[in-house]
């Protein structure tokens, strides 16, 4: 059957958890040199448009602010300092490794500034991603929500260990944040976002880094003004978290989201539970995993895992297909082709329940076809 939405329309039904023509693709990062592998020479957009992906998503938050290069450790890393006051190993993979933070103290805080929302550049990556792609696929911005950002400025550990000694002070840099990412909210459906994404991660691989109660207590507040927001402004919200987060997941439901990514097989989390669990509320987005099937299988085991996976989880509609996390640069990029390549070619609707018309993949993998 001939696709018959564009790719913004087979990913607006599937997050209102209804059926597409085929089952929509979608990636909250790629990493650069998957995608020169595979097309050299290509951008971010171009890659998007040449694989027939049905969305494009903003860089990592931490892209949109100020960076400042401080110090150098070895050849390949760099220390930076963002506007957030944060120090930062910067090194070849697409998101820096937090080191420092700006507060520490009362004090510090009482000096602080939380960077500007409304300086015109933090907008930039979006306005060029609706200027391209407006109503051919869906564009979304990566933005945060409650936890991240309080992370940045108190340090994971303080923040934590505050929660206990100072909880007064935990919810004043909570709401201040959250004041933030309203205004980053806001701001993206002024210049035409489709969706958020909001990529905090809550969770390890045995479970959240805070209790269900300090998750109710500190976060799920900021999360539902965040959402809410989103969604009075007319945009669709996926929330993302790595690790096992079972036991924080209905509180997500309930703040509003409409999908979930990426339901993080490495912590034990399982996509098809997940969808059995919440798929009358919610969207569910993920199950191909980004380790050994994505890294390491041959390619016709992974066309293989993929068609399993379609017939696992398309049925019902409600369900985007992605990695269980990013296309790191370990991915093999033959490997992502494949799964592409299979996705558009046995993931139409209108033959889930009969044979595919399509013989299983012998190979070579036709990147012509992209």
């Amino acid at each position: 059957m001939a696709e018959t939405m564009s790719g913004r329309e087979r990913f607006l039904t599937a997050l209102q958890r209804g059926i597409p023509d085929r089952v929509p693709i979608f990636e909250l990062m790629i990493d650069p040199r998957v995608i020169q592998a595979l097309i050299p020479g290509a951008s971010y957009p171009d890659f998007v448009e040449r694989m027939g992906l049905d969305c494009v998503v903003t860089p990592t938050p931490s892209a949109l602010y100020r960076q400042t290069v401080i110090g150098q450790e070895g050849p390949d890393v760099q220390i930076i300092q963002t506007e957030w006051g944060d120090t930062r190993a910067k090194t070849a993979e697409l998101v820096p490794i937090p080191i420092g933070h700006p507060v520490s103290s009362r004090e510090d805080w009482a000096h602080y500034q939380i960077p500007d929302p409304h300086v015109p550049s933090r907008m930039e990556p979006l306005k060029a991603l609706v200027a391209r792609f407006h109503g051919k696929k869906a564009v979304g911005m990566h933005l945060h929500d409650a936890f991240s950002y309080p992370s940045y400025i108190l340090g994971m550990t303080n923040l934590f260990m505050q929660m206990y000694e100072d909880p007064a002070w935990v919810h004043e840099i909570v709401a201040a944040c959250v004041d933030h990412s309203v205004e980053m909210v806001r701001n993206a459906a002024r210049e035409g976002a489709d969706f958020i994404v909001l990529g905090d991660d809550y969770g390890g691989k045995s479970g959240p880094m805070m209790s269900p109660a300090h998750f109710e207590e500190f976060f799920l507040p900021g999360l539902t003004r965040v959402v809410q927001e989103a969604k009075r402004l007319g945009l669709y919200v996926i929330k993302h978290t790595d690790g096992n987060v079972y036991s924080i997941l209905g509180q997500m439901v309930k703040a509003g989201i409409d999908a979930f990514h990426p339901s993080d097989p490495g912590a034990g989390m399982d996509i098809v539970k997940v969808k059995e669990m919440y798929g009358d509320r919610i969207c569910v987005v993920g199950g191909i995993d980004t380790g050994d099937p994505l890294s390491h299988w041959p390619v016709a085991t992974l066309v293989a895992e993929v068609r399993r996976r379609i017939r696992e989880l398309a049925p019902g509609g409600g369900w985007i297909i992605a990695s269980s996390n990013t296309v790191h640069a370990s991915v093999k990029p033959e490997n992502y082709a494949a799964l592409v390549w299979a996705i558009r070619t046995y993931g139409q609707y209108d033959h889930l329940d009969q044979p595919s018309p399509v013989p299983d993949w012998q190979g070579p993998l036709p990147l012509t076809s992209f």
